[in-house]
């Protein structure tokens, strides 16, 4: 008998009939194999002096390790029947973190968050809740287990903060369907999560130009040569630098969501919903160029070179990368850093807070407030270059 893992779950082929494999290192831990090729993992054990076959869930949504601490425990009688109180109710009665996972996917996740929000909730749930929560009943987490587990993950301070919000999202709707009593403390409310550093980067006009320059050796470089870019995806990272909007939003823009006339995109399906982005004379003059160069054979604005879809977030990621070492910048500079600089400049422009958080399409104004900064130089810059005109005109002609 073999040691069941994480690995060998994996390597499992399906046969014309279900089989099942036991684990050497303990004994009653069980996958089994079906022939349409679904895997599941099972706990035998002994309870009220009979032999109990449990169901603990699908390979694909429990890890191993979360499995076998859960066979553990009811192999060890910690789980099954759950304890009694003097009036005869059961003392817990919640479900197991790892059941109601499936419900919190089936019944809020798939239904209402966008696609890439739902793998990413999935994703999380799979590789940070099940392996540390999984095995225990939502009452049994404690406001010292979360954090100790956000703790564990402060070398990843995004992955912390992501994972906390999922958990907190999954708390919240156990509470909301009733999985969880309104006496029972949230062990996930006010739980601080380890601050990223700085990601925020500003492009100066220098290194605009060198960027630019660089598009622009690209679109000249024939595209069977090394250098060469293809025009939507050069054309697609220009629209970024010139309207501050998201990645997501650029590169899967039809032309159906294109207003020439109002020099607008209508956008039906953004981050922060249905939302209007008004866009300058130049970006115009640029989709007039898509447009031509595209030769009306394709509905998306910037479309793939391959197929009929649009240039894709992985293609245009490695095109950046190269145009980020030909203009000499870093690696702290992202295209994600477009959008910043859009905000940057937008401020030291002069325009108000308020108005570049509708241009960036933010939802919520504190949100746009971790540019306040940038409009504080904005105001500080003003007020030398004011004070300086003051002086000048006291003085009069010929003051010193």
């Amino acid at each position: 008998m073999p040691v069941i893992t994480e690995r060998l779950v994996r390597g499992l082929r399906p046969r014309e009939k279900k089989y099942e494999l036991t684990c050497a290192s303990l004994p009653g831990f069980v996958v089994r194999v079906l022939p349409s090729g679904k895997k599941v993992y099972y706990a035998r054990f002994t309870a009220g002096g009979r032999d109990v076959r449990r169901r603990l869930g699908p390979t694909s949504e429990l890890p191993c390790a979360s499995a076998r601490a859960l066979a553990t425990r009811l192999r060890a009688g910690a789980t099954d029947p759950a304890p009694a109180d003097t009036r005869g109710a059961s003392v817990d009665a919640s479900p197991y973190v790892h059941e109601f996972t499936r419900r919190f996917v089936d019944g809020h996740v798939k239904l209402a968050l966008k696609p890439a929000s739902a793998r990413r909730y999935q994703l999380t749930l799979k590789n940070h809740i099940l392996p540390r929560f999984g095995a225990l009943r939502l009452t049994a987490i404690s406001r010292e287990q979360v954090e100790a587990w956000v703790g564990s993950l402060a070398d990843t301070p995004q992955a912390a903060r992501c994972a906390w919000q999922v958990l907190s999202s999954m708390l919240g709707k156990a509470y909301q369907w009733g999985a969880l009593p309104p006496s029972h403390p949230n062990p996930a409310r006010g739980v601080r999560t380890p601050r990223a550093g700085a990601r925020d980067r500003f492009l100066t006009a220098e290194e605009r130009a060198r960027v630019d320059a660089a598009l622009q050796r690209g679109l000249e470089t024939p595209r069977n040569q090394r250098g060469g870019l293809h025009w939507a995806t050069a054309y697609a990272i220009r629209t970024l630098a010139l309207t501050g909007m998201r990645s997501c939003e650029v590169y899967g823009l039809s032309w159906d969501r294109v207003d020439m006339s109002r020099r607008t995109f209508r956008l039906a399906d953004s981050k922060t919903g249905q939302r209007v982005v008004p866009f300058s004379e130049d970006v115009r003059a640029l989709l007039v160029e898509a447009r031509r160069r595209g030769g009306g054979r394709s509905r998306w604005v910037f479309p793939s070179m391959q197929g009929d879809g649009h240039v894709a977030k992985a293609s245009v990621g490695r095109a950046w990368r190269r145009i980020r070492d030909a203009a000499g910048l870093g690696a702290d500079v992202v295209i994600h850093s477009l959008r910043h600089s859009f905000a940057s400049d937008a401020l030291m422009s002069g325009v108000p807070l308020a108005i570049v958080g509708r241009l960036l399409g933010h939802r919520r104004p504190r949100t746009t407030a971790r540019y306040a900064h940038v409009a504080d130089e904005a105001i500080e810059e003003a007020l030398v270059k004011t004070s300086a005109r003051i002086l000048a005109a006291q003085r009069g002609p010929g003051g010193a």
